[in-house]
């Protein structure tokens, strides 16, 4: 969508896996992603070099970081423990989760594509504060039982419409795109 000026609006691409019982993490401080499929890795490493910056809370960024270091990617890290526009690198900044201060920022930084990465808090923020335009949804055939949902809290009403699905492998590891309005 253009603007007075021209300048595209930024489109934010929330990627999720999740078990068949609907949880992304065991708990909080379940710093794995060794439950994923390899499908569903290449697919996010796909989606994230078609990205100028990710998003994402500090105990995914701990789960993640080897690799966003490796491959050089933004990081923009949602936590309480720094103060808002932290910055600790040229490609990672630590800000409190405001509407206003992240705005400021992806258009400081002219970041076009951002990938939403969570965890549920972030997904939650996101979501409820327009940051959200498509969800990518793997579901691997795993249960945990208990767990963390993709969502912190009861999301306000969004309808979402389904662009594709497809199975990634003979394990029946499924990938849903969705469009949200």
């Amino acid at each position: 969508m253009a603007t007075g000026n021209n300048m595209m609006k930024p489109h934010y691409i929330a990627i999720a896996a999740m078990t068949v019982d609907g949880k992304i993490a065991k708990s909080s401080t379940h710093l794995s992603t060794d439950w994923t499929s390899k499908e569903d890795k290449k697919f996010l490493k796909q989606v994230l070099d078609t990205c100028d910056a990710v998003i994402l809370g500090r105990n995914t960024y701990e789960t993640a970081k080897a690799l966003l270091v490796k491959r050089k990617r933004n990081c923009i890290v949602f936590t309480r423990r720094h103060g808002a526009g932290a910055v600790k690198g040229e490609k990672l900044t630590f800000m409190k989760p405001t509407k206003r201060a992240l705005e400021a920022f992806v258009k400081e930084r002219k970041f076009r594509r951002l990938a939403v990465l969570g965890g549920s808090h972030v997904y939650s923020w996101c979501l409820r504060n327009g940051f959200m335009n498509e969800l990518y949804l793997t579901i691997e055939p795993v249960i945990f039982g208990d767990g963390l949902s993709l969502f912190s809290e009861t999301p306000p009403k969004k309808q979402l419409h389904l662009r594709t699905k497809k199975i990634l492998n003979k394990k029946g590891t499924l990938l849903l795109h969705y469009d949200l309005r």
